[in-house]
């Protein structure tokens, strides 16, 4: 990756704020809500969404990642696990610095309710390799 990309998405991560839209590793997040606790830590309420037919890049949290699906079918693709299938109404954790990314099966783009929790000195996410070609 880009170093200079890199550190841009690592500042919007960052210094994203309630109210902010934003795209890393060509995921669209919005932040909904942010608040600090417990003391140094951030907890971001987001809504992610990903276009039909694409993959999100791989990317990991260095936190914990609390998800409940909206819209749209999926593979949630995790290094190291089998594939796992959601579908709207089915939720999910994703564990700190599990490198893992969103595979969009259906013809509706990915919507998800999404509750990150990390210290306060590190990004929500950090986008580490590069998206499927789909």
């Amino acid at each position: 990756m880009n170093q200079a990309l890199h550190d841009e998405e690592l500042k919007s991560a960052l210094t994203a704020a309630v109210g902010t839209t934003y795209v890393q590793g060509g995921i669209k997040r919005s932040v909904l809500q942010k608040t600090s606790f417990p003391e140094g830590h951030t907890i971001n309420f987001n809504l992610i969404e990903v276009p039909a037919g694409n993959s999100a890049a791989p990317h990991v949290h260095p936190g914990l990642e609390i998800t409940y699906v909206l819209e749209g079918e999926f593979d949630l693709v995790t290094e190291g696990k089998p594939d796992r299938r959601f579908t709207p109404g089915m939720s999910y954790m994703v564990s700190d610095q599990d490198v893992h990314y969103a595979r969009v099966l259906s013809d509706t783009p990915m919507k998800l309710l999404c509750v990150f929790v990390n210290k306060d000195s590190e990004p929500v996410a950090r986008v580490v390799g590069k998206a499927e070609v789909r």
